[in-house]
């Protein structure tokens, strides 16, 4: 399988943008391998598949929905532990 059969590649930058984070969070991700990447043909930068960004972008969304239903499921057990915005002095 060539190069082109595996779909369009972005630079870290890019990725950034894409993500909408900054590059250095980027680097840290491919750094934890938390994301893939690979050299480019000049065979010194790194560039990412634009469907590994694709499916990262998805994952950091599905794990953000899990995390505000638990947060609205712990505000309806108790709802006393958390302050209502009205009740703070102004």
């Amino acid at each position: 399988m060539s190069e082109k059969d595996l779909g369009p590649d972005l630079s870290i930058e890019e990725a950034a943008v894409d993500l909408g984070m900054s590059p250095t969070a980027v680097i840290s991700l491919l750094e934890s391998g938390r994301l893939p990447s690979h050299l480019g043909p000049d065979g010194r930068r790194r560039r990412i598949r634009a469907a590994d960004v694709a499916k990262h972008r998805e994952d950091r969304f599905a794990l953000r929905q899990v995390r505000v239903q638990e947060q609205r499921a712990r505000r309806w057990a108790d709802p006393d532990a958390y302050l209502d915005l009205d009740d703070l002095p102004a």
